[in-house]
Formats: C-alpha cells, sequence, structure tokens
C-alpha cells in the first residue's frame, strides 16, 4: 500500500477547499488508517510504503504489527511504483498488489479477486471511476509499463491498458470502484451504509468521519 503522511495542506487539498485543510488532513489520516486496519489479513505480507521518508515514526505507529513500513522510492509516481514492485517481486513474491489508501471503503472481495486474477493473467487493474486505478497488481516484473504515462490524468487506465497490449500482457480488470478525493466523492461514501457486521473498521470509519465533519461547513 501507497500512503502519504497526512500534513495539512498537503493532502486531500480538493476536499480542504471545502472543509478546510486541517479537517481534510484527518480524514486522509483516517483513510489511511481504515485501510491499514480492513486489509491486514489479506496477503502472506503486507508492505506500507510512505512518504515522505522524514515521517516513518508516524507510519509505524499506525502500521501495527501486521505491515512493514518502508520508504517509498525517489521520483515521479511511475518510479515509486516501478521500485515497488521491484522490491517485493525481487524478493520472492509471485503475485503482488498495490493499493492506494484514498478508497478506504472498498470492497474486500475486489482485492480477494484480484489475487485470483493472477493465477492467470500477468496484470490485473482496478478501474477508478476518474480514470485512473485504486488497485495494481503483477505476477512478474515488467519496469516498462510504468513509463510514458500521465500520472494523475483520466487517460491513467487506459494508456496503461494500450501499454499491457503492446507487451502482450494477459489482462483483468476488478469491478470499477473510486477514490474518495472531493466533496462528492466524500458524499458518496457517506452515503452508503456501512455492512457494520460484516465489516466493523467500515462502521468506525462513519463514526469518525461524522466526528470530523460535525464542525465542517456542511458538504
Amino acid at each position: 500500500m501507497f500512503a502519504k503522511y497526512w500534513r495539512a495542506g498537503e493532502v486531500k487539498t480538493r476536499l480542504g477547499a471545502t472543509i478546510g485543510m486541517a479537517a481534510a488532513a484527518a480524514v486522509h489520516q483516517l483513510f489511511v488508517q481504515t485501510s491499514l486496519a480492513r486489509f491486514r489479513h489479506l496477503g502472506d505480507r503486507r508492505e506500507l510504503q510512505f512518504s515522505p521518508s522524514t515521517e516513518s515514526q508516524a507510519f509505524a505507529a499506525v502500521a501495527g504489527d501486521a505491515w512493514q513500513v518502508t520508504p517509498q522510492a525517489p521520483g515521479d509516481l511511475g518510479d515509486r511504483i516501478t521500485y515497488y514492485f521491484a522490491t517485493q517481486l525481487g524478493g520472492g513474491a509471485t503475485q503482488t498488489l498495490l493499493i492506494g489508501s484514498d478508497s478506504p471503503n472498498l470492497p474486500i472481495d475486489y482485492v480477494r479477486a484480484a489475487f485470483r486474477h493472477l493465477d492467470d493473467h500477468d496484470v490485473v487493474l482496478g478501474p477508478a471511476v476518474d480514470g485512473g486505478y485504486y488497485l495494481i497488481g503483477l505476477r512478474q516484473r515488467c519496469d516498462a509499463l510504468f513509463t510514458d504515462i500521465a500520472w494523475s490524468t483520466s487517460d491513467v487506465l487506459e494508456q496503461t491498458l494500450a501499454k499491457c497490449d503492446s507487451l502482450n500482457l494477459r489482462t483483468a480488470q476488478t469491478p470499477t470502484w473510486y477514490d474518495v478525493d472531493d466533496k462528492s466523492d466524500l458524499k458518496r461514501l457517506l452515503a452508503e451504509p456501512p455492512e457494520c457486521d460484516a465489516d466493523p473498521d467500515l462502521r468506525a470509519l462513519h463514526t469518525q468521519l461524522n466526528l470530523i465533519l460535525a464542525d465542517c461547513p456542511p458538504l
């Protein structure tokens, strides 16, 4: 998993324009903590790669024993993703997934399905509503997959699929989901009732979000 430190004014700035930068940073921190909690049992090994590298103590404190914590590589997103897969697949993993922390309510079954897809596909992608992807998985290292991509645009998924095709990689996709980046995304999350009995971490997410938003301007 990738995550950025929750410093006000540097994360969730589109959301911060509505609810204030301090509240948006608190929301981001809650998303990181919720994602770490919800996905702590998936896979044989879990690693949180964080930025900036100076915040190792903060991330170690929220990650707990279920996650190894290491800094992200320098460079753009493509460089950092390349490094992630190089270290995981070079370290003996035969299937590796990468998610972010912007989809804290991502259905766990989508992640499980991604692992299954890697049994007979080279690449699995989780399409995001905004044209990117919330998840990517590989079974072998492929650095070329992350070059010449217009990161942070609505073309990321399309360009990545085109790269896969040009490299003769067998691809599969999980169902479309969404990142929570602005007020409309947050309203959607809040409008979806959590599966409290099945996922108490989602119930806690809704409870804490309402506490954070209590003193903020309405969405």
